[in-house]
């Protein structure tokens, strides 16, 4: 997996700042650790999907979409991809013991997996993208549960619809906190 130094830099607010040499070991060996331990798992399925009164209904599946948000997004969309994506339980480990040692460290190894599953799901984006393109469709960029108005709960549905759990390990806290950290849902 890649990690654009960069964008840890981006995300410890580096802006045209020079690192210290130390600072750029740390990224290193966080980075390092991180793509070593992260797993590129990730799910998604296609839906048709059609306006109701109440929001958009994804066929076949519980998934009712709502908000002004996410029907801004899809508008003029007759179909949607639902997917999700995690790099493993493993980053979460090596983040909960650098969080007991180096809290420096543990931030820079938080971020470094934060940019990770972010390469992970432009990925599966690009990919649904390929797929689709040759049945002529166009797509979006992702929308996740939370965004704008969508309802953070909406994890659950979408995490349950791809049977998420059995086939990449990927759960969902009573407070909607997916386990591994570094996940995502998105339509």
């Amino acid at each position: 997996m890649y990690i654009d130094k960069n964008e840890v830099l981006r995300y410890l607010r580096y802006r045209g700042h020079d690192t210290d040499s130390a600072t750029d070991e740390m990224i290193k060996e966080c980075a390092d650790i991180c793509r070593n331990a992260a797993k590129s798992l990730f799910i998604y399925s296609y839906f048709d999907i059609c306006q109701a009164e109440n929001g958009i209904i994804v066929k076949d599946t519980n998934i009712m979409l709502t908000g002004k948000s996410i029907a801004r997004h899809l508008k003029g969309c007759c179909r949607c991809a639902v997917m999700a994506a995690t790099i493993g339980i493993t980053v979460d480990n090596f983040i909960r013991q650098a969080e007991q040692e180096d809290i420096a460290k543990a931030v820079i190894l938080d971020i470094c997996a934060s940019v990770c599953i972010e390469d992970l799901c432009d990925e599966v984006s690009s990919k649904i993208s390929d797929e689709q393109s040759k049945f002529g469709y166009v797509t979006t960029s992702r929308f996740s549960p939370g965004y704008g108005d969508l309802p953070l709960d909406l994890q659950n549905i979408i995490l349950s619809t791809l049977n998420a759990n059995k086939r990449i390990g990927l759960t969902l806290t009573s407070s909607n906190i997916m386990i591994p950290r570094k996940s995502v849902t998105a339509i």
